[in-house]
């Protein structure tokens, strides 16, 4: 697939030459903003978000740089844009209603998915679950990771292992996993 021809074909008018993309790249950015997000159907919608920001930004996007790379960056300003408007939802609601509010089916179904991953980012911030997940599901490197985010690799290197220094504290049996494995330097 050639990004370049594509991004032409939709600036002269053909909205049908995004669908490639769409295909190509829906399912990273659903693993992606589901580590991101911790729910399946916020990740889903916020999935369809990003692919139509793309489509609508494509004139932005610059042909020396990564497309996947791109496409990441838009999803994780999505996604952090959510998380804060949730906070800022929570701290609305009364403290009656977050005690009583029991989870539904697909909630519960969604919450024991990777349960093993999903107690190791509960701990982390959104901004360290991010280099966590691009580091481990995406593979990026801790160079492009600190490409894609725009900080300096230095910073990036440091705040990975401040993160590796906290999930060893938070994690009785996090020693010898394959996970422990994934995020060596």
């Amino acid at each position: 697939m050639n990004i370049g021809e594509i991004i032409s074909r939709v600036k002269q008018g053909d909205c049908n030459a995004f669908e490639p993309i769409i295909h190509a790249y829906q399912q990273k950015l659903f693993t992606y903003c589901y580590y991101l997000l911790g729910n399946r159907q916020e990740a889903e919608d916020a999935v369809q978000e990003v692919l139509i920001k793309a489509y609508q930004n494509l004139h932005l996007y610059q042909i020396d740089q990564s497309f996947l790379a791109w496409l990441y960056k838009i999803a994780g300003n999505h996604c952090f844009t959510l998380l804060n408007r949730q906070k800022k939802w929570n701290s609305l609601l009364p403290k009656f209603w977050r005690q009583s509010h029991e989870p539904s089916a697909e909630e519960a179904v969604s919450k024991r998915v990777d349960n093993n991953f999903d107690d190791l980012l509960r701990g982390l911030t959104a901004e360290e679950r991010q280099i966590i997940i691009l580091h481990t599901i995406v593979g990026y490197t801790l160079d492009e990771i600190a490409e894609n985010l725009e900080i300096k690799a230095g910073t990036v290197r440091k705040r990975f292992e401040r993160i590796r220094k906290k999930l060893r504290s938070t994690s009785t049996d996090w020693e010898g996993t394959n996970y422990e494995k994934t995020v060596r330097v």
